[in-house]
């Protein structure tokens, strides 16, 4: 998401509070400092707070034109971006990471009998593989410990060719003896046991540990039943070690080397591009661009031309893999290898990106409502119109519910939306009057009547637009209503919004017979009709709440005219309860208690026989 300067502080409070990496730019779109948080609003929001002490810092805000960021999934993840923008960037007020040494990676010799260790200083396409960054030294040595204890890899650097082995030119040294080596050296461990257990530790640093975890947990519950605490510990530790390094980050990753990662969203007026850039799987550049719309143009034919247009102006030299979320049609991409991942490493930098797609397109709506909250609304409105086929803007929406538990204390609610917000005056509350049992259609029927004929009699205007609730049954119910009072189907559309079988909102129907219009789940117009319907499902079932709550408490002594509620409560805080007014007391204790006018009342209602 990009915000520029002017709109910084209104813009603040769309940031997500998710972990990410900030990153400032001047009017040149050269990059000035990259921040890392853990939680982007508050730590965006600390720059504009109050002036900063620090020199850079206010120089920095004085020359920046805008900020945008990136998401990621952990606190993790952000530091090792950061790391990778600062390192590709270089931008003039970061000081600290610029030279890169600070992070320690796990290195894999391509030998035979590979080894394992740990360097700050990687040199990609030699003979050695590398794993990492990782956030601190102590994780990436336990790791490689873990695997010389757990699978007894060899440290010595000799040349274990099978020449020099079957010549007998080495001889197993203490490790050996101590049982931290298996001896490939003398031909005591063959070359196949000993690439299996290689294959197990790259699995690990790819992620890939739960196996590994369970044997951990046998050898040390094993451990612990001998009483060797000793080992029972080291075990434990080993597991914490690989508990911590089970997050493991998307940021890097030997695995995918250098590719090219794109994704797309859209709405109705836009098409989302996200892509990011890796170099020896590492993150080192990626941003979200907007694209208007043409006329009718499909998703995938948009992606098609923004990929080529990527392809030729991004820095994508020794570049030659391309991972995507389908292959684009009418677009040449023999010279690239492209991957549609399913998991893995690749799956996993490709949701990231979708990621910062849907993130920006939800925090691109919450801007534009919180810039300008009318034109927002008004252009939903407009899209709801184009979407739905109606004759005029829906500027006055109804909606109505019933709410009943079996048939007993029937209510309805009727919401108004006014430029598609809350007319939270115009709403309204009905009992039902004439409808015997759980009658859902026959309650919304007497509810529309009612509703629509006071209006005409009233001479006030009618909506422009009625949300129907209940899909195919209470639309056609709606209709017949509308049909009674007068108004033609023309006069006010019925859309219907109908749910899954988990009860969700899913599609919406218009039309006679009702037809699925084509409305995304995830756009804002969808949004509106979920908002508009879970107003009227609020509104109802709190009114239903209060309608059976009070009619529960009511007591027999509401049907005495002239005995109000304080009257009551000083009768059954004198005499304890209605029972024991009618059986045990007596006309003189009415008196003492309320009064000759107030206990002649009572008494004649609760004894209608007696002549006292």
């Amino acid at each position: 998401m990009l915000i520029v300067k002017k709109d910084i502080r209104n813009s603040l409070s769309v940031i997500p509070e998710s972990p990410g990496v900030y990153i400032y730019r001047d009017k040149e779109d050269k990059v000035l400092y990259v921040g890392k948080a853990k939680n982007l609003r508050k730590r965006v929001g600390q720059y504009f707070q109050r002036e900063s002490d620090r020199p850079n810092a206010r120089a920095m805000l004085r020359v920046f034109e805008t900020v945008e960021y990136i998401v990621v999934q952990t606190e993790t993840d952000a530091l090792l971006l950061e790391n990778n923008l600062i390192k590709t960037h270089q931008p003039p007020y970061n000081i600290m990471l610029k030279h890169g040494n600070f992070y320690p990676y796990i290195y894999v010799t391509r030998e035979r009998f590979p080894r394992f260790g740990t360097t700050h200083k990687p040199e990609p396409g030699g003979s050695t593989e590398y794993y990492g960054p990782y956030p601190n030294k102590s994780m990436a040595y336990q790791l490689v410990q873990l695997f010389r204890r757990l699978y007894k890899f060899r440290t010595c650097s000799y040349n274990l060719s099978p020449e020099n082995i079957e010549r007998g030119k080495f001889r197993v040294c203490l490790k050996y003896h101590i049982g931290r080596c298996k001896g490939p050296c003398e031909g005591l461990q063959t070359e196949e046991d000993y690439d299996r257990d290689v294959r197990a530790a790259k699995e690990i640093l790819r992620g890939h540990i739960t196996e590994v975890k369970r044997d951990i947990k046998e050898v040390m519950t094993k451990a612990s039943e001998e009483l060797d605490f000793e080992t029972a510990l080291q075990m434990q530790n080993m597991l914490y070690t690989l508990e911590n390094y089970q997050g493991k980050s998307t940021i890097m990753s030997n695995v995918i080397g250098d590719a090219l990662v794109a994704t797309y969203g859209s709405s109705r007026r836009s098409f989302f591009v996200n892509y990011l850039l890796t170099r020896d799987g590492r993150i080192i550049s990626g941003r979200t661009m907007e694209y208007r719309r043409g006329i009718e143009e499909e998703d995938v034919e948009l992606f098609a031309s923004v990929l080529k247009d990527l392809l030729d102006t991004l820095p994508l030299e020794g570049t030659r893999e391309l991972i995507l979320p389908l292959m684009p049609e009418f677009l040449d991409l023999s010279a690239y290898r492209v991957t549609i991942p399913q998991r893995g490493d690749r799956k996993h930098i490709l949701d990231l990106s979708q990621h910062n797609v849907d993130q920006f397109i939800k925090d691109k709506d919450l801007q534009a409502e919180k810039l300008n909250p009318a034109q927002h609304n008004m252009q939903i409105l407009r899209d709801l119109q184009s979407s739905v086929g109606l004759p005029k803007l829906p500027w006055h929406v109804e909606c109505f519910d019933n709410s009943n538990i079996q048939g007993a204390e029937p209510v309805a609610a009727c919401v108004v939306f006014k430029g598609g917000v809350p007319s939270k005056k115009d709403y309204r509350l009905f009992h039902i009057k004439t409808v015997e049992g759980p009658d859902d259609y026959a309650s919304m029927h007497e509810v529309v009547v009612r509703r629509y004929s006071r209006l005409r009699d009233e001479g006030e205007k009618l909506p422009d637009l009625i949300i129907t609730d209940g899909g195919k049954g209470q639309m056609g119910v709606v209709r017949k209503a509308l049909d009674e009072v007068g108004v033609a189907p023309w006069e006010i559309p019925t859309p219907g919004p109908a749910k899954d079988a988990r009860h969700r909102t899913s599609e919406v129907l218009y039309g006679d017979p009702p037809q699925v219009i084509g409305i995304m789940q995830r756009g804002q117009v969808f949004h509106l009709l979920e908002r508009i319907q879970n107003e009227v499902h609020r509104f109802a079932i709190t009114f239903h709440r209060n309608v059976h709550a009070k009619k529960s408490i009511s007591s027999e002594l509401d049907a005495i005219v002239g005995i109000g509620p304080a009257t009551q409560k000083k009768l059954i805080r004198t005499f304890k309860s209605v029972k024991r007014i009618r059986e045990s007391v007596s006309p003189d204790e009415l008196t003492e208690a309320i009064g000759p006018a107030k206990a002649r009342l009572v008494w004649d209602y609760l004894h209608p026989d007696s002549e006292a």
